[in-house]
């Protein structure tokens, strides 16, 4: 049995962007382009505007949950990677 907690969509996109873009996103930045933020300027993730229903400050939220988990770390630059980059 796992010890992880359990994830939700927007948790695991979370985590899938960071496994796949390490140390390319700062909380903010993620937050910005999950949501697909016009001031995100790089739309050329295919995750970008996957979850536009959410507001900007709920993912950031999570982020910040899964960083207070240990699913999440942030590099010496404040740049979001998986936990065993860090």
């Amino acid at each position: 049995m796992s010890s992880l907690p359990t994830l939700s969509s927007l948790q695991q996109a979370i985590l899938a962007a960071v496994n796949s873009y390490p140390g390319q996103f700062t909380r903010s930045g993620l937050a910005k382009m999950l949501v697909g933020a016009k001031s995100w300027r790089d739309m050329s993730f295919p995750e970008y505007g996957r979850f536009s229903r959410y507001r900007r400050k709920d993912v950031s939220y999570q982020i910040e949950i899964m960083l207070q988990q240990g699913l999440l770390r942030l590099d010496n630059r404040g740049y979001l990677v998986p936990p065993e980059c860090a």
